[in-house]
């Protein structure tokens, strides 16, 4: 089986395409001829060199039309069995426009209910409507996106979430002078961070703060800067910005507890966090909101609060008063070669009559 994988823009930091990628490991894995189109960016041009398991075509045109040609002449070179797009938008559907062969068309967000700009908001429901009436195979990372899909459209999703994705990595000293609790995310206006700063001003007002450490990128980084310093709360919170590897590992393995704020939004029941099994694989107790594939993941393993800073400021104060807990997490069911054996199944069949654009909408 020769499987192709559609990729736009620049892949650095970005967490969706941990999904394509070991994907497109796991296929390789289970004997698939993998191949990647990319854009030519100095990071993808480097990612190629570490995607030793598939072929990368590295698109050689800079501006972003003159792309979508290539991309489509990239995809007819490479004479996939199978062409797999991720969140239908207008530089990647357009690459598999009038496409004769199965295309898989994967969801790990409805993008149209995320947008708060008008236009990128309408483009994303074009393009989505388009991705429903092209797909052979709808696939989707939540159980909500298969219910609603189900229920909205009447069309039937495979239902694939993230997985387990760092690597195994040996643990280093503790980073920590003192017991920390540890939040990593992207830093995005949509997201629920906030409910972490306005806890911490709670607890430093009530003179119990302990110390908090917020990892990631994203739009707003500067912005959550200046709030831990206006707000005087340096002494206790750190943002030392994107992490990854062995620093990252050791600060999750040491937290004394893990954070994820996600308040109950139709767009957070959409989404599958990847962050939530790199929590698990850290095999430390978290602190979190039930909502969706959060809760979907942990089961009764983690400890659920409202989405309110009260209810994160009283469950982390209770946390410290004990010590750090160990938490024995069910990893085995979250490999991405399981999720790439279910793909593969699914996909199989398919290939043994036409494409039909089955799941319509």
């Amino acid at each position: 089986m020769r499987y192709l994988f559609v990729t736009t823009g620049n892949l650095e930091r970005n967490a969706s395409f941990v999904r394509l990628r070991e994907l497109g490991r796991g296929l390789a894995t289970l004997g698939a001829d993998v191949t990647y189109v990319v854009d030519d960016t100095p990071y993808n041009s480097e990612l190629a060199q570490t995607l030793t398991f598939a072929t990368v075509n590295v698109l050689i045109a800079s501006q972003r039309v003159s792309q979508v040609f290539e991309r489509r002449r990239a995809i007819l070179r490479a004479e996939p069995d199978v062409v797999h797009v991720l969140n239908p938008q207008p530089y990647n559907s357009s690459a598999v426009f009038g496409a004769k062969r199965p295309v898989v068309v994967d969801w790990d967000e409805l993008l149209s209910q995320r947008f708060s700009s008008p236009r990128r908001r309408f483009a994303s429901r074009l393009c989505e409507a388009y991705g429903r009436r092209k797909a052979s195979l709808t696939v989707v990372a939540s159980r909500y996106q298969q219910t609603f899909f189900r229920e909205r459209f009447q069309a039937d999703a495979l239902y694939l979430p993230y997985a387990c994705y760092l690597p195994e990595m040996t643990d280093g000293p503790n980073p920590y002078p003192k017991p920390t609790a540890v939040y990593l995310g992207n830093f995005h206006p949509d997201f629920d961070h906030d409910l972490l700063l306005d806890a911490w001003q709670l607890l430093a007002s009530n003179g119990a703060a302990p110390h908090l450490e917020l990892i990631g990128s994203g739009e707003d980084l500067e912005k959550v800067r200046r709030i831990v310093i206006d707000r005087g709360l340096s002494d206790c919170v750190s943002v030392p910005g994107y992490m990854s590897g062995g620093p990252l590992w050791d600060r999750l393995r040491h937290a004394h507890v893990l954070l994820f704020p996600i308040r109950d939004t139709i767009g957070n029941r959409m989404r599958c966090p990847s962050k939530t099994f790199a929590y698990m694989q850290a095999e430390r107790s978290i602190i979190t909101n039930r909502v969706g594939e959060v809760a979907e993941a942990l089961g009764d393993l983690a400890s659920y609060v409202p989405p309110t800073a009260q209810g994160f400021a009283s469950a982390v104060s209770q946390a410290f008063r004990a010590p750090p807990a160990a938490v024995e997490y069910d990893l085995a069911r979250h490999t991405w070669l399981a999720r790439a054996t279910v793909l593969m199944d699914a996909v199989t069949p398919i290939l043994a009559s036409p494409p039909v654009g089955a799941c319509r909408g």
